[in-house]
Formats: structure tokens, sequence, C-alpha cells
């Protein structure tokens, strides 16, 4: 299994410097931002959730998870990393500058088979399946990357 680490201090600069909120991986390889894995883990928080009401007041699930209270969108919110973060660390490196990550149907499986070890039944197959999705939807949701050298300032300000 990956372990990853937040760095927490502001480490900046030129040349490669690993940035506030960077999540790396023991290798030192850097992988997602604090701020991609969040849009990730919400996405597949707000899917968990979708799925688990009923099918008619499944277009209103937007409308749910705002009515949610702070515990409860907590408890959606951990128990969705728990499930998707050691996928998204399992990834291997890809580095987009100007677009998404992309990753193929078999880099998630083997991804979801390192994270969560081999799947011997069927039920075990049926939970990579699951969790490949979802990783894949929480990298459908991550913004797209910048050049961290490449700081603009916009217009307005």
């Amino acid at each position: 299994m990956a372990w990853i680490t937040i760095w927490g201090a502001g480490v900046t600069g030129a040349g490669g410097a690993v940035q506030r909120g960077t999540v790396v991986r023991e290798d030192g390889g850097v992988r997602f931002t604090e701020h991609e894995l969040t849009v990730a883990v919400e996405a597949v928080a707000r899917r968990l959730d979708a799925t688990t009401r009923a099918p008619w007041s499944r277009k209103k699930a937007a409308e749910r998870w705002d009515g949610l209270s702070k515990m409860q969108r907590y408890e959606r919110l951990s128990a969705a990393a728990d499930l998707v973060l050691p996928v998204l660390a399992a990834l291997p490196e890809r580095p987009t500058v100007g677009s998404s990550p992309a990753f193929s149907a078999e880099e998630y499986t083997a991804a979801v088979e390192q994270a969560r070890g081999s799947a011997a039944g069927k039920r075990e197959r049926m939970a990579v399946v699951v969790l490949a999705d979802l990783a894949r939807r929480g990298v459908a949701a991550m913004p797209v990357r910048r050049d961290p050298d490449a700081f603009e300032v916009p217009d307005h300000l």
C-alpha cells in the first residue's frame, strides 16, 4: 500500500519545489494537490449519497446534499475518503499540465487491487469494479492542472 503525506509547511520556489498542500508519495513523486483530492472526494461522496437515495428522488440529489448538516456531510466525506484516497495514491504518475489526468480502465483496476489486495471471490471482484468506477469519477471531477511555474495574475486584480 502506498503511503501519502500532505505537506503542511509552505514550501515554495522554482526548480520543482513542492508547494503547500501537495500530496507526495514516499518515493517523492508528486501526486495530486490537496484541492484536487478534495474535489475528487466530494464528487465521490455526492455520488454515494445520491445512489443511497430512492430512484425517484435522485434528481434532487444536489438539493439534498446542500440540506445536509455539517456532521452528516462530514460522515459521507469521511467514508468516501476512506474508499477512494488509497486508490488515488496507487495510480501511476501523470504529469499533465493544461488538462485533467487521464488513466485507462486497466490502470484503475490495478490501482484498486494494489490498494486493497487481489480479488479472489465474486464479491471482491465486484468491489474492485465499483471502486475503480468511483476513482474514475473522482479523477473526472478534478480541475484542470495548471503549471505551477507559470503564475498568472488575473486582470481584475
